[in-house]
């Protein structure tokens, strides 16, 4: 199966779940809908990304970095 072939049936269930779920009252179609929605959602909320940089400095020998968290007043 192309790559072509894959998107062109992905395009198809997002196309009739849409139509035959939300707007033709199919529940299998509705359930297929829900799930996506939730798996789209869920990939983009756990997007694991690198944080950019803020700062960055070499230390030297002996040389040490504290980190700490001071709670606001």
């Amino acid at each position: 199966m192309g790559r072509f072939a894959l998107t062109s049936l992905f395009e198809t269930v997002r196309v009739n779940s849409f139509r035959k779920g939300l707007l033709g009252g199919s529940r299998v179609w509705l359930a297929v809908f829900i799930a996506r929605f939730v798996l789209r959602w869920l990939a983009k909320v756990t997007k694991r990304t690198e944080m950019p940089v803020k700062y960055s400095e070499r230390l030297a020998l002996g040389e040490s970095l504290v980190i700490r968290h001071v709670e606001p007043d």
